[in-house]
């Protein structure tokens, strides 16, 4: 198996996984948001927080 062959699987691997979990990314960051203590502190869209998250907390999972 080459090396190109491996890093491409890899980032099948990576989107699946994104895909997977981001709607539960999603859930908790809504959830974050309507908390009383978090109203006006976070002025990105629930998107870009989610996707920020999800980003940051994938690659963990191939360590």
């Amino acid at each position: 198996m080459s090396s190109k062959h491996k890093h491409r699987e890899g980032e099948m691997e990576f989107r699946l996984l994104l895909a997977v979990t981001l709607p539960f990314f999603f859930a908790a960051t809504v959830f974050k948001r309507v908390m009383p203590w978090n109203w006006g502190r976070d002025k990105r869209s629930v998107f870009a927080a989610t996707r920020t998250a999800a980003h940051n907390s994938l690659p963990f999972a191939f360590m």
